[in-house]
């Protein structure tokens, strides 16, 4: 049983008050939203609740169309990752950071919501009934490898053995499902990594594969040995992957960080289908620039003379370089590009996201700038904190000039340099 917070107009006009405890609806047992969201397309549901110790049903009658919209009191907690993966990223992350980035969660529920990667190790049948009665689709599943053993020493949890034999199951219910491999040298590369990538293209459900390399910070004193990719295995992983790829019609997908560490550029916008897997680095680059293209394809901003900073990861600073000077030439803009250089974690770490205000005020040298740019990966979501607990205003002091903060698609990179700009004029 949950306690209702809120209420919308029909749970209202059928009787229910916020403070009720909710024991189920349509004859289910409630245990978090979910169960509220997945009636949400009904006309009628049957609710019962527990109200000063007794229990009685009421029954809700609205639109299909309109939202149950009953809110809980109850937050969802996260469900607790089992694993110990040997490569880890929390386990690897220096001391100093947001409490909430040392919680290790493997949800399902999270992963239906929000996109997040779970492993299903730690689930029970019940959970895989309710995501099949629910219909929580689509999942995202880490797989690592197809291989139970392999995959065993990856996760080492035993629980993962079940892992295949239950996404065939979610699969034959209906339930789609997104996978990655996190790619380990010596582990599961190579013929384990294109075995792994036919053994899921074989199991129904299954829609695409994203293929990342490990990430490795300079934090890991009593954990695994293991090491990053060379250019060249980089290089052979792109090939292998694209082979399947086009073999398959387009199943399965290398990050644009392979392509990095490979030496290679990142491939076109066509090359990526739906972007399915866009969250996990797939097609990142492509997306940027097809975003920049249309805007400057459609602006009439114009802010000349103005000097502005944009600061990024070492990966996308020489692309994001060529690509500046589309914009400063269509804007006006002088524009200088910072690669920051990864310290806080270690410089195998390369991506914007992970670039914390330590480092940029660091390195980036914004004197003379009118604004600097970031993208909106650097901060927590919803927020204005970097991964290292320091707040933009922070930055924006050290740097001495303001900090205009941006889609990372690249999707409002121009409308948002050119309403700064504007609103700048407009307070002269």
């Amino acid at each position: 049983m949950v306690h209702i917070r809120a209420l919308g107009r029909a749970a209202k006009r059928a009787g229910l008050r916020e403070g009720d405890g909710l024991v189920s609806l349509g004859g289910i047992p409630v245990e978090d939203v979910l169960d509220c969201l997945y009636f949400d397309g009904e006309e009628r549901i049957d609710a019962e609740v527990e109200r000063d110790g007794e229990r009685r049903v009421f029954r809700i009658k609205k639109r299909a169309e309109e939202p149950l919209d009953i809110e809980l009191a109850e937050e969802m907690r996260p469900m607790h990752c089992r694993n110990k993966c040997v490569f880890c990223f929390v386990d690897q992350l220096p001391k100093g950071m947001r409490d909430t980035l040392y919680v290790k969660d493997d949800d399902y529920r999270y992963s239906f919501i929000s996109g997040s990667y779970v492993t299903l190790t730690n689930l029970i049948d019940a959970d895989v009934d309710r995501i099949v009665r629910l219909h929580l689709s689509p999942l995202y599943i880490s797989v690592h490898a197809f291989d139970d053993e392999v995959r065993k020493k990856l996760v080492t949890n035993p629980n993962t053995a079940s892992l295949i034999e239950r996404m065939r199951r979610l699969g034959e219910e209906g339930i789609m499902m997104h996978t990655q491999i996190v790619v380990v040298p010596g582990i599961n590369d190579r013929d384990e990594l294109v075995a792994s990538i036919r053994g899921l293209h074989g199991v129904k459900g299954v829609e695409s594969v994203a293929v990342v390399p490990v990430g490795l910070t300079d934090h890991r004193e009593g954990l695994a040995a293991l090491r990053v990719a060379t250019r060249e295995e980089s290089a052979e992983t792109v090939a292998a992957v694209e082979a399947l790829n086009a073999e398959f019609g387009g199943f399965c997908w290398c990050s644009d960080e392979y392509y990095i560490k490979a030496g290679l550029p990142p491939r076109e916008y066509a090359y990526y289908g739906d972007f399915e897997q866009i969250e996990n680095g797939v097609g990142l680059f492509a997306e940027f620039y097809d975003n920049v293209d249309y805007e400057l394809s459609v602006t009439s901003a114009r802010c000349p003379g103005k000097k502005i900073a944009l600061i990024t990861g070492v990966d996308f600073a020489p692309f994001l370089r060529e690509k500046m000077k589309e914009v400063d030439a269509v804007i006006g803009t002088s524009s200088t590009v910072f690669g920051i250089v990864n310290r806080f974690f270690g410089e195998n770490i390369t991506v914007a996201g992970l670039v914390t205000a330590g480092d940029i005020v660091a390195q980036a040298d914004c004197a003379g700038m009118d604004a600097a740019v970031i993208p909106d990966n650097m901060l927590k979501e919803f927020g204005d904190v970097f991964l290292d607990n320091v707040t933009l205003a922070s930055v924006e002091r050290a740097l001495g000039v303001p900090v205009i903060v941006v889609s990372h698609s690249g999707a409002d990179l121009v409308g948002r340099i050119a309403e700064h700009f504007r609103g700048e004029d407009k307070r002269k």
